[in-house]
């Protein structure tokens, strides 16, 4: 039984690290969205994807030239949060700051 009920919390463990990842790949990968997105209309100011492993909601400000995207990556129950300052200097964008939030 003692077997059992370690290799079960093994388990959930794995579980929880390999969805917290798969939240920040999809935060990530939400950053890279709206920068794709912002070379065709940088008056875009939020978005939200889905997909089967979770979503992301992209979130982004403009001020003094930056632009401030704030991504949300949701998988399974974990959560991860990014934020990347970005300018855009002749049609490249230039990572400004990058973050990992924690609330």
């Amino acid at each position: 039984m003692e077997i059992y009920h370690k290799a079960n919390a093994e388990n959930r463990m794995v579980k929880r690290e390999t969805q917290s990842r798969q939240a920040l790949y999809i935060a990530e990968g939400g950053i890279e969205w709206a920068k794709a997105h912002l070379l065709v209309n940088p008056e875009l100011r939020q978005g939200s994807l889905s997909f089967d492993t979770g979503q992301v909601d992209i979130l982004i400000e403009f001020s003094g030239g930056e632009y401030k995207v704030t991504s949300k990556g949701l998988a399974g129950l974990a959560v991860r949060k990014v934020e990347e300052r970005l300018e855009l200097v002749d049609g490249s964008w230039v990572i400004k700051g990058y973050q990992e939030l924690h609330w």
